[in-house]
């Protein structure tokens, strides 16, 4: 163990995993602040201890996070803890349809807002000092998709994207970022809680009931490949131990290396196939894009419809004949959007909708429903970026951004799906970005989205293909289309905080750091295009990737070892610079 990880906090330490990572650290030496929100079990735990300190916390609350800090410092002197090790997470599976919104919610606050505000609550001595280390247990499902566990599986893919960020941010001040990536572990609490909602996600005639069976019969299976809590806990004191932080731990088990071997040498298609056999869900079956429904005139539902990406996907569905339901919150900027197309003597009917609102959502669909029968074509566009330091960006932000681009797009797949898979037939078109497959500083925020929305719809892609609906991801870059001006409104108000003071030099370059994303991006035109092309094949790819950059990006990058990717990124946004600064 290294000299400067001697006190370390671990959440969720009353559970498998938690509870073997604080034995391995009191067995090298450590004096371990052991935090969960089972008080009795905590007690146990600790009692008797002087190396085990039992804290009562729950990441959940801004409120019990405080307490358990004031906690720590009181204990410490005001020193803190040199170390974090992040134990505490849930899990539900089942299909997402079938997966209620609070629950999904529920993923997120406790995976990825738990962990960050938690994180942030002990950073400042880690910073004073210019040493510490944030250790994350995470998943090898944050790297892979599995149809069943897309809840779960996109709040992995956020922790990643918010982690791969901050841990280039935090590296400035000497701090380090590591994810354990183990894959199913054995007899833990976590997996019982994983598979004890199964029976309730049940209903006469549901398509998802044969699911169900198959992954409740695979429940012994999955506890018996997976690794003993003791051998994650060893991946937590190696990267600990290691002289130099590793920026990912694989615990190895057997189902871990499959599914990562498995993703990344099986074509997507064979790699989608081989997981719905699994659980006992049908091949893919090709959505019928005949000319019989081409003569139809298709019906298309877009969302942010008014922005740049939106209208110009509007204009060219329209175009190709398709009868489109443009959709967005802003209504003066819609009735603007109407009035051009008019212009363009384009018929497009006009809907406000707000992706974050259930009852907007349920409305809409009802009504575009009773207007023009079954939709054939749902684009998920609407979404934002929210810009600025990871440990400044307020909580309640990150939660909102989650909302609009994560659970926004699911809540319309809720509304259009069901009746898609009715018909067999239907296609989804979510628009994520290149900030879903690689990470910047100073936008980990809006990656954690971005990461969490390609999951969820690998998921989709999965489940919902058995039935004739096609999930589809389309990539852009960084498009000029008033994106850099939506960043820098999103960062203005952490420039001026008491939090944005320790990143000045960060925010005086923000300007040409968003100018360089800008001046690399595409038109939205192209985007459109992309959209169109996605809609219109009669075998999509899984995911489009525009312009030339984001292409680029999409399949070099997983190829490029990570320290020269860091080097790369490190770069283009002048972390040497700033780190002189700081």
């Amino acid at each position: 163990m290294t000299t400067e990880a001697k006190r370390v906090l671990v959440t969720g330490a009353t559970g498998g995993v938690g509870r073997a990572v604080v034995d391995a650290l009191v067995a090298e030496g450590c004096e371990v602040f052991a935090s969960g929100r089972n008080v009795e079990a905590l007690l146990a735990l600790s009692r008797g201890r002087s190396d085990i300190h039992g804290i009562e916390l729950d990441v959940t609350s801004e409120p019990s996070i405080e307490a358990a800090r004031r906690e720590i410092l009181e204990a410490t002197n005001g020193e803190g803890v040199d170390a974090i090790v992040h134990a505490a997470g849930i899990a539900e599976l089942g299909p997402l349809l079938t997966v209620t919104e609070a629950a999904l919610r529920r993923h997120f606050e406790v995976n990825v807002v738990g962990f960050l505000a938690v994180t942030r609550a002990l950073l400042e001595p880690m910073k004073a000092r210019g040493r510490g280390r944030v250790i994350v247990v995470a998943s090898v499902l944050d790297r892979v998709t599995l149809a069943t566990h897309g809840a779960y599986g996109s709040s992995m893919h956020a922790l990643r994207g918010l982690c791969e960020a901050w841990r280039m941010e935090l590296a400035l001040f000497g701090i380090d970022v590591t994810l354990v990536e183990p894959g199913s572990v054995r007899q833990t609490g976590f997996i019982r809680d994983a598979f004890g909602g199964l029976d309730a996600k049940r209903s006469t005639g549901s398509r998802w009931n044969g699911v169900i069976d198959r992954l409740q019969s695979l429940e012994r299976a999955v506890s018996g490949f997976g690794a003993p809590p003791e051998r994650v806990a060893q991946s937590v004191v190696r990267a600990l131990r290691s002289r130099r932080a590793p920026r990912r731990a694989v615990t190895p088990s057997i189902g871990s290396a499959g599914q990562l071997v498995a993703k990344r040498l099986l074509p997507t298609r064979t790699f989608d196939n081989a997981v719905r056999s699994v659980l006992g869900l049908r091949p893919r079956r090709t959505a019928p894009l005949t000319s019989t429904v081409l003569q139809e005139r298709p019906v298309a539902v877009v969302t942010g419809a008014a922005g740049g990406i939106g209208a110009a996907t509007v204009r060219r569905l329209a175009r190709a004949g398709y009868r489109v339901v443009a959709t967005d919150r802003d209504a003066d900027a819609l009735e603007r959007l109407h009035v051009a197309l008019v212009a363009e003597q384009l018929s497009v009917a006009t809907e406000v909708l707000d992706v974050t609102s259930r009852r907007d959502v349920v409305h809409v669909a009802r009504k575009v429903h009773e207007d023009f029968g079954d939709v054939d074509l749902l684009v998920n566009n609407a979404g934002y970026a929210e810009l600025g330091p990871v440990d400044v960006v307020d909580l309640d932000a990150l939660r909102r951004q989650l909302d609009v681009n994560v659970l926004g797009p699911m809540r319309m797949v809720r509304a259009f799906a069901p009746q898609m898979c009715d018909r067999g037939a239907g296609r989804i078109v979510q628009v994520s970005s290149v900030a879903g497959l690689v990470a910047f500083p100073f936008m980990g925020v809006y990656h954690a989205s971005k990461f969490a929305l390609e999951a969820l719809s690998d998921a989709l892609r999965q489940e919902l293909g058995s039935f004739g609906v096609d999930v589809v991801l389309v990539e852009p870059a960084f498009i000029r289309t008033g994106f850099a001006a939506a960043a820098r409104r999103t960062v203005e108000p952490y420039r001026e905080s008491d939090a944005g003071e320790a990143w000045r030099p960060a925010f005086d370059r923000m300007e040409r750091l968003i100018g360089r994303l800008d001046a690399v991006g595409g038109e939205a035109e192209d985007v459109a295009e992309a959209i169109f092309t996605a809609a219109r094949a009669a075998e999509p790819q899984p995911r489009y990737a525009t312009p030339w950059t984001a292409e680029v990006a999409a399949r070099a990058l997983p190829w490029v070892p990570a320290a020269l990717r860091d080097t790369l990124i490190g770069e283009l946004f002048d972390l040497r610079a700033i780190r002189r600064e700081l």
